[in-house]
């Protein structure tokens, strides 16, 4: 079930000329006079139906894509995660889902965890779970890839469906983007791939005093000498991904590494 209530409806969008005649003034172009009338004045038998139908069809617009989000809009102007959850609200109406970022994610196996989805067993809202110790420039990279999982719960495995869908949702987070940005060149989101390199985050020891597990090991960051912890997950990355560099968090969100 949908945790908040919203005034617009999932079925009802506003088409395109749909009244049957073209807009007329749109609202941005009215006087402050003219929507201070409408909004509070004592009649509007003096303001043309068509003129209130534009106000109405811009709000109710506007107030879908804002609803989309959530009941916790975003505070940025460039939120990507955002973007990629309006892209699957755009491509998979209707399948409703939970997101929430959860400190020291684990797995099945207690294994350090980036992301992973939580379908209940008594078939409620499927909870998508993203690490708040991933970087934030993989949150959207991580969102997506676990909604491709909401939007192919059969798919345990990484196979053709969820591709399919994880495919969709890169491809239509790029065109919103590109629409959002025109004049910008076009970011392209794709999953890592091995020899990608990139930085490897490690977790401040200021951060996080006492590791969870007995696989966290005490070392320094190679950029600034901070103590931080690398994983058992780290060093595998680090075995299989020799290019890959290491930083500790506060040096790997200024885009440094060694």
């Amino acid at each position: 079930m949908k945790e908040y209530e919203t005034l617009t409806r999932e079925k009802v969008d506003v088409v395109p000329f749909g009244c049957g005649m073209p807009e007329t003034h749109l609202m941005q172009d009215w006087s402050d006079r003219m929507l201070d009338l409408i909004l509070n004045g004592p009649t509007i038998n003096g303001i043309k139906k068509d003129e209130v139908r534009v106000m109405l069809r811009e709000t109710y617009t506007a107030l879908k894509q804002y609803e989309k989000i959530g009941p916790m809009a975003s505070p940025f102007i460039n939120d990507p995660t955002a973007i990629v959850a309006r892209a699957f609200s755009e491509l998979y109406p209707g399948v409703e889902y939970v997101a929430q970022y959860v400190p020291d994610l684990r797995d099945e196996t207690n294994g350090t965890a980036y992301g992973l989805t939580i379908f209940p067993d008594d078939g409620s809202t499927p909870i998508v779970c993203i690490s708040a110790e991933a970087p934030i420039s993989a949150a959207p990279e991580l969102l997506a890839h676990e909604l491709a999982h909401v939007a192919t719960p059969e798919d345990t495995e990484h196979g053709e469906s969820w591709s399919a869908a994880s495919e969709a949702i890169f491809k239509k987070y790029n065109e919103l983007l590109d629409t959002m940005i025109p004049d910008e060149p076009e970011p392209i989101l794709s999953p890592h791939q091995p020899g990608d390199g990139g930085i490897l985050t490690m977790p401040l020891r200021d951060n996080v005093p006492e590791p969870p597990t007995d696989d966290w090991q005490l070392t320094t960051c190679p950029v600034c000498g901070a103590e931080c912890w690398q994983t058992d997950t780290a060093r595998r990355i680090l075995a299989l991904e020799p290019d890959v560099r290491t930083a500790c968090t506060a040096c790997a969100l200024k885009g440094l590494g060694k």
